[in-house]
């Protein structure tokens, strides 16, 4: 038995509104379930800030599940096209994702990428909390290497 992922095929608003259509791609043998269902039966108002009520089958079951769907006019054809707004999107997220690359940290003693973003408060910082009653939060960034167990500012 080969343990398969659940795909989101379709949301719906309310809980009642995937029933139908439930019944009908379980009456084909697809495996369905139906993710966040009891929460929105009972915060129904919350049912946007969870993003629905999600009827997902198996990833095996997808190609027969999308046919039904289209057979009932739950989707179109036309859904199912990438659309030019979101292929750039999509292109924007793989930008981000190298420019993420980018922005890693390496230790210039070491050569490590296991290195943590780290404050320390400065000598203003300690003159101002003996003088007053409060201290000035003053704090410079380091980063701290886990490899070599040094700090280091970045340049």
């Amino acid at each position: 038995m080969k343990n398969e992922q659940f795909i989101t095929v379709l949301t719906f608003t309310f809980a009642y509104e995937v029933a139908i259509i439930r019944g009908r791609l379980e009456s084909e043998g697809i495996t369905c379930f139906v993710k966040d269902e009891l929460t929105a039966q009972v915060h129904p108002f919350m049912s946007n800030a969870i993003g629905g009520v999600k009827l997902q089958v198996k990833e095996s079951d997808l190609p027969h599940a999308i046919e039904i769907l289209k057979e009932t006019g739950y989707i179109k054809e036309q859904d199912l096209q990438v659309t030019p707004a979101a292929s750039r999107l999509q292109k924007n997220v793989t930008e981000q994702d190298i420019s993420a690359k980018e922005r890693i940290i390496i230790c210039p003693h070491c050569g490590s990428e296991e290195v943590v973003k780290s404050k320390k408060a400065g000598l203003f910082f300690l003159l101002t909390s003996f003088l007053f009653t409060f201290p000035t939060p003053f704090l410079y960034s380091y980063y701290y290497c886990f490899d070599c167990k040094q700090e280091f500012k970045r340049k």
